[in-house]
């Protein structure tokens, strides 16, 4: 476990370089980026977020910078980075989640179109979404982004037969 997070950590430590915040590998590229596949994936949200001027630096910065570690509880922070971790691209992933948390709590940013709840509903995003539901849609939005690097899970192989001992005279099994 530790051998892991040290792998982690060792990715993301551009973020915490000042002179690299504003270059291609620091935080605020980071920020960028998610702003722009944000817009991508759903521009009427993000055209309204910005006409109310929340920024994404207002929420996303911690999101991307503290790795989830903030908004989640700590099982799901640990299932999260088991996602992470997982991919080859783990970062690009994160994007995906992050904007995964926006379009999840679309419907509420809409409806209220205001500055100070849209910026308290994403910086205390708490338990607003399951982890499953926020994963399920940044899986599907990370594979059709990249078809070929998404491979679906697996279904489970089939049972097979018990056998032949625990089986009755009239071939049911026994339990």
């Amino acid at each position: 476990a530790f051998f892991c997070f040290t792998a982690l950590m060792s990715e993301v430590r551009d973020h915490f370089c000042s002179n690299l915040d504003h270059t291609a590998l620091g935080i605020t590229a980071r920020i960028e980026r998610f702003a722009g596949l944000l817009a991508a994936k759903d521009p009427p949200l993000a055209a309204a977020l910005d006409n109310i001027r929340v920024a994404p630096t207002f929420y996303a910065f911690r999101w991307i910078s503290l790795l989830m570690t903030q908004e989640l509880d700590l099982p799901d922070v640990l299932r999260l980075w088991d996602s992470l971790l997982a991919d080859e691209r783990r970062f690009d992933f994160l994007l995906y989640f992050c904007v995964a948390m926006v379009l999840c709590i679309r419907e509420e940013l809409l409806e209220h179109g205001d500055f100070s709840y849209s910026v308290k509903a994403l910086q205390h995003y708490e338990s607003r979404v399951p982890l499953h539901t926020l994963l399920e849609r940044a899986h599907a939005l990370y594979a059709a982004d990249h078809p070929q690097l998404y491979v679906p899970p697996a279904a489970p192989p089939p049972r097979p037969p018990p056998p032949p001992d625990r089986m009755s005279s009239n071939g049911a099994a026994y339990l």
